[in-house]
């Protein structure tokens, strides 16, 4: 096995309402220990590991954990420039988080139409408190074509195949999507005249 093997960087946003777990998921793919206390994300957080996809390509994946609240949905938004994919996360057990989600989805379409976007739909493991049905999630999905994972960070379900699946989408699509620091501009550019 070569050391020198250069590896493709995926970067991936995720976004959502706060206290719906970004942090807990993230923590919880880098190997980190659950913890129930957590503090609230204050701007954004950059986090990194590899991973192999499912079709067998090892990436450096990059997490870029945003906060949650109103006050810096413009910041976390504009992140979106340095990312290849965008996760949306939501609480099973909280609905209006649920509700939330085609806000970020308007917000991330905005800003990259094209942008493979995943969706997680955290405490899985708090079966009794669920509040958000299955087919309304079903009907969200198919209506906004996004891949959805069922994703527990205290039991650590479903997180490392989703972010596999959504990184795997993204190095499909490397060629379609703005380069980092660019925005998608579909509109050309008018020539001076020298006249």
């Amino acid at each position: 096995m070569q050391d020198d093997v250069k590896r493709t960087a995926i970067s991936i946003s995720i976004f959502g309402e706060t206290a719906v777990g970004k942090t807990c998921i993230c923590s919880t793919f880098l190997g980190l220990e659950f913890r129930e206390e957590h503090l609230t994300t204050v701007g954004i957080e950059k986090m990194s590991s590899t991973i192999v996809t499912e079709s067998g390509e090892e990436l450096k994946l990059k997490l870029w954990d945003t906060a949650g609240q109103e006050r810096f949905k413009s910041v976390s938004v504009k992140n979106l420039r340095y990312s290849q994919a965008a996760v949306v996360v939501f609480d099973l057990t909280v609905k209006e988080t649920f509700n939330k989600v085609t806000d970020w989805l308007k917000e991330i379409r905005d800003y990259s139409p094209k942008m493979p976007v995943g969706l997680f739909g955290n405490k899985s493991d708090l079966v009794e408190e669920r509040q958000v049905k299955q087919e309304d999630i079903d009907d969200l999905c198919k209506r906004e074509d996004l891949e959805y994972f069922e994703t527990s960070a205290r039991n650590n379900t479903g997180i490392k195949e989703g972010f596999a699946k959504i990184a795997s989408m993204a190095f499909k699509s490397l060629g379609t999507l703005p380069t980092k620091g660019q925005k998608l501009n579909n509109k050309k550019k008018k020539k001076k005249s020298k006249c």
